[in-house]
């Protein structure tokens, strides 16, 4: 059996017997995978602290005919400050999650990975991570092939109109001529397409200080919650953590 090297972030985990776990790690060499960790749960176990939610390792992997599994793993980033705030935990679960949903197994994208990572250690220093997981949500729909049509009716291609829809089955705005097309879009402001134009084409260092009003925030989060629901065809449970949490801190 071989042993092969892999960096990979720690994207989830469950119990598996009476001291094991599997993990799910997402590689910039192998994509998303599935090891197990043996003895993890053991408190002197020797990998315990390189397979913790989140953390940033290289591990060595046995590979085996069903899953392969962790034979060593050496912390590369721990991410400990965003386990040490309530919603940047709720954040970063949100954002392991719909990475693990919308990613097939073993599709190599070291471009996703390298933008994962970068999000997690934004994240580790945010001061609105709800802002964070909105440019976060667009980029990467857009990373895994669903970049929505933000410039023109993704129906008849006008460019240029005043009232505004957006349809997550069509995959972008519609103008009102088109909007028989889809009585289920949604309509938004023009300042709401235009943060949205600006989080999908600028980087995340042009975004640093980007201003937005509360009624777009609230504009955003509902029509990419019904973007990605489409998309991924389920339901997010870290979404409703989420809102408990801010829930809790209002």
């Amino acid at each position: 059996m071989a042993l092969y090297r892999t960096d990979a972030v720690v994207l989830g985990h469950r119990n598996l017997g009476e001291a094991d776990k599997v993990l799910t790690l997402f590689s910039p060499d192998k994509g998303k995978i599935h090891v197990v960790a043996r003895g993890v749960r053991r408190p002197r176990s020797p990998i315990l602290a390189g397979t913790q939610l989140f953390c940033y390792s290289n591990f060595l992997i046995l590979e085996n005919k069903s899953l392969d599994s962790v034979s060593q793993c050496e912390i590369k980033e721990s991410f400990f400050r965003i386990r040490q705030s309530l919603e940047a935990v709720a954040y970063g679960l949100y954002f392991a999650e719909l990475l693990r949903a919308s990613t097939p197994l073993e599709d190599k994208n070291k471009q996703l990975f390298d933008f994962f990572l970068k999000t997690m250690y934004l994240l580790q220093e945010s001061e609105n991570p709800e802002v964070l997981s909105r440019i976060y949500e667009i980029k990467l729909l857009a990373l895994n092939g669903f970049t929505p049509e933000l410039f023109r009716c993704v129906n008849c291609g006008k460019k240029n109109f005043n009232i505004i829809y957006f349809s997550p089955s069509m995959g972008g705005i519609l103008c009102r001529d088109c909007i028989e097309k889809d009585k289920k879009a949604v309509n938004i402001t023009t300042d709401t397409l235009n943060v949205m134009r600006k989080m999908l084409t600028k980087t995340y260092e042009e975004l640093e200080d980007i201003e937005i009003k509360e009624y777009t925030k609230q504009q955003l989060q509902e029509i990419l919650e019904l973007f990605i629901e489409y998309h991924i065809d389920k339901k997010l449970k870290t979404t409703q953590f989420i809102k408990d949490v801010q829930s809790f801190h209002s």
